[in-house]
């Protein structure tokens, strides 16, 4: 700064301390900048590194959640193709129990074989009862995962007729009765 009086030509400078001062405060102004600018930063990071390690732990969850439905669908698929018939707990049941003889109605005989828990048992071919006067439709002759084997039967001649299933050369204890009429 220079100022001029009117009496004598004379310069004001500034003291040492003013101008460190008014440096120093520039710098701390820069640095509370800078400060702050890094505070951002470290925020934004932060909060990118927060969202990625969430996703990241929802994807490895989804993961095991898959795994550990596939892992118990597989342990129950095979358990039932491994079980063991259990005669006692296993029945057939027929639907409707009468039809008409020599026409096109059929009635459905429904098997299911089970185990010793009361769960099916896939895999098990069952035969029906041979009589000449019936004629036997394998729906499905092979159970499938819940125990259940399919066939429809008809007859072409009046009466009435017991019809019993077998497993593996094992007659099933219970029989179910159909009349054609």
């Amino acid at each position: 700064m220079v100022s001029q009086d009117t009496k004598s030509s004379k310069v004001d400078l500034p003291e040492a301390g003013e101008i460190l001062s008014a440096k120093e405060k520039q710098l701390q102004i820069e640095r509370e900048e800078l400060r702050k600018e890094s505070r951002r930063r470290w925020l934004l990071t932060s909060f990118l590194l927060f969202v990625v390690l969430v996703l990241l732990l929802g994807l490895v969850y989804s993961v095991y959640l898959v795994s550990e439905e596939t892992r118990i669908k597989s342990k129950a698929e095979s358990s039932a193709l491994t079980r063991q018939v259990e005669l006692a707990n296993s029945y057939l049941f027929a639907s409707p129990l009468k039809a008409k003889a020599g026409s096109n109605e059929k009635i459905r005989i429904t098997v299911f074989l089970l185990d010793s828990k009361g769960l099916g048992v896939a895999g098990k071919r069952v035969v029906l009862g041979k009589d000449t006067n019936l004629e036997i439709e394998e729906v499905q002759p092979v159970t499938d995962d819940l125990g259940k084997a399919l066939f429809d039967v008809s007859s072409s001649s009046a009466n009435a007729y017991l019809i019993e299933a077998s497993v593996d050369g094992k007659v099933l204890p219970q029989r179910v009765s159909v009349v054609f009429e």
